[in-house]
């Protein structure tokens, strides 16, 4: 059989396969791919690291949203009240790790905060600000959450989405900590609450935020 008529073959089950996909799956795909392209051609591409991320984004972005708007968590009822409810989240987990910090002092002459977070360059901080604890918990809440863990929830229980999610998530940061694995429970643990990422991404942007500044505080470190 020659290649010519193999494709003929083929080439019109092609939209059955994709209609038959669930669009979450191939976005996923789409998202890995797009992730993989950019660290494969981070050598190759002599631009700041900020940029590139932001560039990597906000590509990334582009691809959730346009080829799977209604499927990725955005849609909920009421924003503001979603909003409101992950800043409330993030207040109570806040406190509890600052109790925390403090307890630990007990035992530890800094606090365990002091082991486990370390100065980030305030240098750039405004790029920093808009690139690492917006854009980037954004996008990472569409994809970890709103598509990965939405897509997973459908054939497995709750622990199991949230378990695997949480080290695919950390091992995307480079490796598995304990800051990104409690992240990841966290994230994941709210969006199984809320079923959309609103609340979970104002809890992992002020997340960021927090432990971009809480080094450069004296009183933690």
């Amino acid at each position: 059989m020659t290649v010519a008529k193999f494709l003929s073959l083929c080439l019109p089950i092609f939209p059955y396969i994709y209609i038959s996909m669930d669009r979450r799956l191939i976005v996923i795909l789409a998202v890995c791919l797009v992730e993989a392209g950019f660290r494969l051609l981070s050598g190759y591409i002599f631009v700041d690291g900020l940029i590139y991320t932001l560039m990597a984004r906000l590509v990334e972005l582009t691809v959730i949203l346009v080829f799977s708007y209604r499927l990725c968590g955005v849609m909920t009822a009421s924003i503001s009240k979603e909003l409101a409810i992950g800043l409330g989240t993030a207040a109570v987990f806040g406190s509890c790790v600052l109790a925390i910090d403090l307890v630990s002092r007990i035992f530890m002459e800094k606090g365990l905060l002091s082991q486990l977070l370390s100065e980030q360059p305030l240098d750039h901080w405004v790029a920093f600000f808009f690139i690492g604890c917006l854009i980037g918990p954004f996008v990472e809440e569409l994809f970890f959450r709103g598509l990965l863990y939405a897509w997973m929830r459908e054939s497995l229980g709750a622990s199991v989405c949230i378990i695997l999610t949480s080290l695919l998530f950390s091992c995307l940061h480079g490796n598995i900590s304990v800051i990104q694995l409690t992240g990841g429970i966290l994230f994941a643990s709210i969006y199984e609450w809320r079923r959309n990422i609103w609340a979970p991404f104002i809890v992992h942007a002020l997340a960021n935020i927090g432990i971009w500044i809480i080094p450069h505080i004296h009183l933690f470190m």
